[in-house]
């Protein structure tokens, strides 16, 4: 496989036994931007920005909306997200990096074999920090819009918490009292084609544009 770097190979599956069966989010497969599923996506709206003073967004793979290039690993952005609890702080999101795994481990989050053929698992880490605005007291969603794109096109989500997390990778039903100046890292898993040449990640929703990263 052809990655740019940071992409490095996971082992954290391996450290997940016993390895229970996940679920696949198989929807909004298509090009950069699409997306499939909005029932959850539709209640959140958002204001966005980039920290080096550009407008957040892109329109299409590798692109900007103000026509810069994607962030690169670590470079944050900023976004005032709704929570489905009411309240609405600012976030800074940064996505770290993305693991990339093996084929056997793809086969083993799967029920079905066959959904796994010729796919790897990416693990996208994203960083975000509770800029200002409200305590966030439980159930914060802001991670759960993290997707991984392979090629243009998006992973297929594996959704399911039997088979652990990743290591230092926090679980979002289980923070509290999110305040101002803390910081959590929250990571989602797709599977990719394991033949794909590049590796993006997304932070978007409906109703905003999208933040995109190049690994």
């Amino acid at each position: 496989m052809e990655f740019h770097l940071p992409l490095t190979k996971s082992t954290w599956l391996r450290a997940c036994a016993p390895v229970a069966v996940l679920a696949l989010a198989l929807t909004a497969c298509g090009p950069l931007g699409e997306k499939g599923d909005t029932s959850e996506n539709a209640r959140h709206t958002s204001r966005s920005g980039v920290t080096d003073g550009h407008q957040g967004g892109a329109q299409k793979v590798g692109m900007r909306s103000d026509g810069e290039p994607p962030l690169q690993p670590g470079q944050a952005a900023t976004r005032a997200f709704k929570e489905d609890t009411g309240v609405e702080p600012t976030y800074r999101i940064a996505a770290q990096k993305v693991d990339i795994g093996t084929a056997a481990e793809a086969k083993a989050l799967v029920s079905n074999p066959a959904d796994a053929e010729g796919k790897v698992p990416a693990v996208a880490y994203v960083k975000y920090t509770h800029l200002r605005g409200a305590t966030v007291k439980e159930y914060p969603r802001v991670g759960d819009y993290a997707e991984v794109y392979a090629d243009g096109r998006r992973g297929a989500k594996v959704t399911g918490g039997d088979a652990g997390r990743p290591e230092g990778c926090a679980d979002s039903d289980e923070i509290k009292n999110w305040r101002s100046g803390q910081s959590h890292l929250l990571c989602n898993t797709f599977l990719i084609p394991a033949r794909a040449r590049s590796v993006e990640v997304m932070w978007t929703e409906i109703g905003g544009e999208p933040f995109v990263w190049r690994f």
